[in-house]
């Protein structure tokens, strides 16, 4: 069990706060309202929608597309009890309020004064993020997989939507967790990779203090620490039990970005075991013929408990 999950029984709701201080995205607005452009369309019958509700919304200038601003518009819809075993219903009607919010949200005030914040934008999405978390731990239900067949989701228009479950919340709160525990005195960023459309060299960054949208439900999450000496670390850390293959795929992935420009390479997996797996890390590192950088590379798991004292 991570602390994510020991954390959303804690304190129930006010996870949702404190995930957005960690993921850099505490300077968002919060409990918004605008009005509904389309009453009769969004509302239902007999009852024409007149407002729409925004938990929260946070608008930032993206590191990896230069000159477009994104808009996430938030919504957080967390629940005393378990999922639904067949949940497509309540999705669905989560996804669609959010989708019609998205809709008056580009005609209106609240958008145009945030464009305002900000200079030298060609493009602003609207882009919607839907947090649906359960009170109940369930760290092994994958939401997302479970409605990824669901029907219907295109009748209001969208740039994009992401859906933002336990397991991806608690994959990104002990992924952080980790690093700031094993690098107390660091520096500690996200890890932005080139993209091909972020080639400005005026604004172009390789990491920050907030996490791209991009990346909330992602399942593989880079990080870059800097400690005092300048000697930098590169954090990857992925959300899928540990197997040869993938393990393989990581270290090429870390070849690739890292460019030789850091000292160490850590790799995390949730249930990553020194004594069940360091011979296959040492397998895995043979596939590569540049030893002086896999000799660089350590394995651990991200999930903190007596057994991980062993892969220090």
């Amino acid at each position: 069990m991570g602390e994510w999950s020991k954390k959303i029984g804690e304190v129930g709701e006010s996870v949702v706060e404190e995930f957005f201080d960690l993921i850099g995205w505490a300077n968002s607005q919060s409990n918004l309202t605008l009005p509904c452009f389309r009453g009769i369309r969004h509302g239902k019958e007999g009852s024409p929608k007149q407002t729409h509700g925004i938990d929260r919304l946070y608008s930032y200038e993206s590191p990896l597309e230069d000159g477009v601003l994104n808009h996430l518009v938030t919504s957080v819809k967390y629940t005393s009890s378990p999922y639904p075993k067949t949940p497509n219903s309540v999705f669905k009607g989560h996804f669609l309020d959010l989708t019609k919010t998205l809709e008056c949200f580009k005609k209106s005030e609240l958008k145009t004064r945030s464009n305002k914040d900000f200079s030298g934008i060609d493009v602003a999405k609207n882009i919607g993020v839907l947090f649906w978390l359960s009170h109940e731990v369930e760290m092994d239900v994958d939401i997302l997989q479970k409605v990824s067949g669901c029907k219907g989701l295109d009748e209001y228009s969208y740039d994009a939507v992401y859906v933002v479950d336990n397991k991806r919340v608690g994959f990104i709160y002990d992924s952080i967790q980790f690093v700031k525990s094993a690098y107390p005195i660091g520096e500690f960023e996200f890890f932005y990779p080139s993209t091909g459309k972020n080639i400005n060299p005026l604004n172009k960054k390789s990491s920050g203090e907030f996490l791209p949208v991009e990346y909330i439900n992602s399942s593989v999450l880079v990080f870059k620490v800097t400690d005092e000496s300048e000697k930098k670390t590169l954090i990857i850390s992925c959300i899928n039990e540990f197997d040869n293959s993938s393990l393989r795929r990581l270290i090429g992935l870390a070849q690739e970005i890292s460019q030789d420009l850091t000292a160490s390479i850590v790799i995390l997996f949730p249930d990553y075991n020194k004594l069940h797996h360091e011979n296959y890390v040492s397998d895995a590192k043979a596939g590569f013929r540049n030893k002086s950088f896999t000799n660089t590379i350590k394995v651990s798991s991200f999930r903190s408990d007596f057994r991980g004292l062993a892969d220090e």
